[in-house]
């Protein structure tokens, strides 16, 4: 009897392990997959920037370091500050770069234009602006002589822009712009 008894704990301990065995997973539960938002990035910017401007070209630049996005219009570019996953806008930075008013302005501003937006969010300000392609070097010596980012947009105009961590930047924004030669073609201050 005992031989049986032993027997029969043994047949079941087996069928518990194979079942055990045979129903515990064999790799580990995958984390639950990202929220992905309805549509992408560029369409919510675009839908935003179309139903300001009229219409939207796309974006031009996502800047991974400052989280920001350049879109462009017919009217010109808007920068809008997105979340680290750039998934979604946080918001758009105001007024947005005009080229119809760089044109115009250029003869009186000289080679570049530009704004500043404190504040943006909590330690953050943003400088950003046009330039012609005789401007090959901005330094921003109102804030420590900063050379900003740039990028190529069209005929010979540039967008250049730099973030700063910190509230609010120095006004009014006082630039230095060089030729390729390394010239002076531009100093002083420029309007916010």
């Amino acid at each position: 009897m005992r031989k049986k008894w032993l027997f029969t704990v043994l047949c079941l301990g087996i069928i518990v392990v194979i079942y055990l065995f045979v129903s515990w997973p064999l790799s580990p539960d995958s984390p639950a997959p990202p929220d992905i938002p309805a549509t992408s990035l560029e369409e919510q910017v675009c839908q935003r920037v179309a139903a300001q401007d009229g219409d939207c070209k796309g974006i031009r630049l996502f800047d991974a370091d400052s989280h920001l996005v350049f879109a462009e219009s017919s009217a010109g570019i808007t920068p809008a500050l997105t979340n680290n996953e750039f998934t979604e806008i946080k918001k758009f930075i105001y007024p947005m770069l005009n080229y119809q008013e760089f044109n115009e302005e250029r003869g009186d501003r000289g080679p570049i234009i530009w704004q500043a937006k404190n504040k943006v969010q909590k330690k953050l300000s943003v400088i950003y602006g046009f330039a012609g392609n005789e401007a090959k070097t901005i330094v921003i010596t109102s804030e420590g002589n900063v050379q900003p980012n740039r990028f190529f947009v069209r005929d010979n105009l540039w967008v250049w822009y730099v973030t700063f961590q910190k509230d609010s930047v120095k006004l009014p924004v006082k630039v230095t712009v060089y030729d390729a030669k390394g010239n002076i073609i531009s100093k002083g201050d420029e309007e916010e």
